[in-house]
């Protein structure tokens, strides 16, 4: 059942001599040889020459279908012709204009069109910047210094919230009061004093969490599907209605879940938040961050009549190609595209799980939408507990088997990102390389 990494990587390397070649000389001037952390895989990265849809060819003329979608953020795919002739006609209009341009009331039109819990819009680089600006905002507003978030979740890298991503189970503490617990050792050691760690799909828990905080928590930063987590709508029901009883604002985190439909994860559910943080796909495959909410919270950074509470600022903040290309972005996803994207969705997720059956593999198939994720586990993924024993080096030789049949993954947990040039033959083709890399051996 699936070929040792010794043999993968010796046929990966065969096929990517050019990138090969590549990594050796970025590693002399980059830490591992990449620009960003989640580039680093097993054995090196591919290098990619260029891109069309949904489709990658790397520097050695091999071509795989990118079910990465660059982090989420690819939604239309690569190369779409309407944000490809946007970003275009921005050259035309210059580089850091540092000025205003029509593009930002359009772009902010469009999302408070799409999102009722939002008046106002605030535009940064990334969405780690958005999540650090609404923890600020919140804090301002309440007075209140602590934060609340959900053990498992990423909200972006900055010490206000880097905390309990994944940690080590000996430094956790219980499930229903779980630890602040920093992600890493360059964390400010004083921060986690201002995090308030929360379970997810234990409400008694939480709300007892959040009354015993209740005088010094701000706010709770939600993702309501990490990692396409199991959580029912109804705990996203249970922390809005627990934070407005208590005064807390409620920030949700949709840079990864605005692609599962018009209005993000909190339309699908039926929620209103304060605060809202976007990233990846509002920059149409631009650096992009931004967050919104009513105009109590918004009109904090008005400095229009005078010195604002607060003023988030940043150089390329908004900056014209960004604001172009996720005009485009957003625009063209149409009701169409998303009713496309949730059917290909649902047949990737209703294919892939017999797959690992078939293999006698356990298996959790997670999915919303056109975001889909496996756990190799036969526990519930209903929180970062119930899968922290996922097989993960089992689904490297997996991934790394996948992609030698031409089928480029994402990062775990965020497993398969799909595009709207994806068709029904894309997913089977995929479906059909998971069937054969579990069933191959040396």
């Amino acid at each position: 059942m699936v070929r040792s990494l010794e043999s993968l990587h010796e046929e990966y390397t065969a096929r990517n001599p050019k990138s090969l070649a590549q990594w050796g000389r970025s590693r002399a001037t980059m830490p591992a040889g990449v620009i960003k952390g989640a580039y680093t895989r097993s054995p090196f990265p591919f290098y990619v020459d260029h891109s069309d849809g949904c489709r990658l060819t790397d520097i050695d003329g091999n071509v795989v279908i990118d079910f990465g979608s660059h982090h989420s953020a690819m939604i239309l795919g690569h190369t779409h012709p309407d944000v490809t002739a946007a970003v275009q006609g921005e050259i035309e209009r210059g580089l850091g204009l540092g000025n205003p341009t029509d593009l930002e009331a359009e772009i902010s039109e469009e999302l408070v069109c799409r999102f009722p819990s939002i008046d106002k819009v605030r535009f940064t680089n990334s969405g780690t910047e958005s999540s650090l600006h609404a923890a600020r905002l919140i804090r301002a507003k309440t007075g209140r210094p602590k934060i609340a978030k959900f053990e498992g979740a990423y909200h972006g890298s900055h010490d206000g919230l880097e905390h309990s991503i994944s940690p080590p189970m000996d430094d956790a503490g219980p499930a229903d009061s779980p630890a602040t617990v920093p992600a890493n050792p360059g964390v400010a050691p004083t921060s986690e004093d201002l995090v308030v760690m929360l379970p997810y799909n234990d409400p008694e828990s939480v709300e007892l969490i959040l009354r015993e905080h209740k005088d010094e928590v701000a706010g709770v930063f939600y993702d309501g599907k990490p990692g396409m987590l199991d959580v029912p709508d109804e705990f996203t029901h249970f922390v809005r209605d627990i934070t407005a009883e208590l005064g807390m604002y409620m920030v949700m985190d949709e840079v990864v879940s605005y692609r599962v439909g018009r209005a993000g994860y909190q339309g699908l559910a039926g929620v209103e938040p304060d605060l809202t943080i976007f990233g990846k796909i509002v920059g149409g495959g631009m650096p992009v961050g931004a967050f919104g909410g009513g105009n109590e919270l918004m009109d904090l950074m008005d400095n229009s009549e005078g010195a604002p509470v607060l003023a988030p600022s940043g150089t390329f903040s908004g900056n014209n190609f960004t604001l172009a290309a996720g005009l485009a972005t957003m625009r063209a996803l149409t009701d169409e595209v998303y009713d496309h994207l949730d059917s290909l969705g649902g047949r990737l997720a209703m294919k892939l799980g017999p797959v690992f059956d078939d293999a006698g593999l356990p298996n959790q198939v997670l999915a919303v939408g056109s975001v889909v994720n496996v756990y190799l586990t036969d526990k519930p993924a209903r929180d970062y507990r119930s899968f922290r024993n996922h097989d993960t080096a089992l689904f490297e030789r997996i991934s790394l088997a996948v992609h030698l049949k031409g089928y480029s993954l994402g990062v775990p947990p965020m497993a398969m990102m799909l595009s709207s040039p994806m068709t029904n033959e894309d997913i089977d083709g995929l479906v059909n390389a998971f069937g054969e890399a579990l069933s191959e051996e040396d």
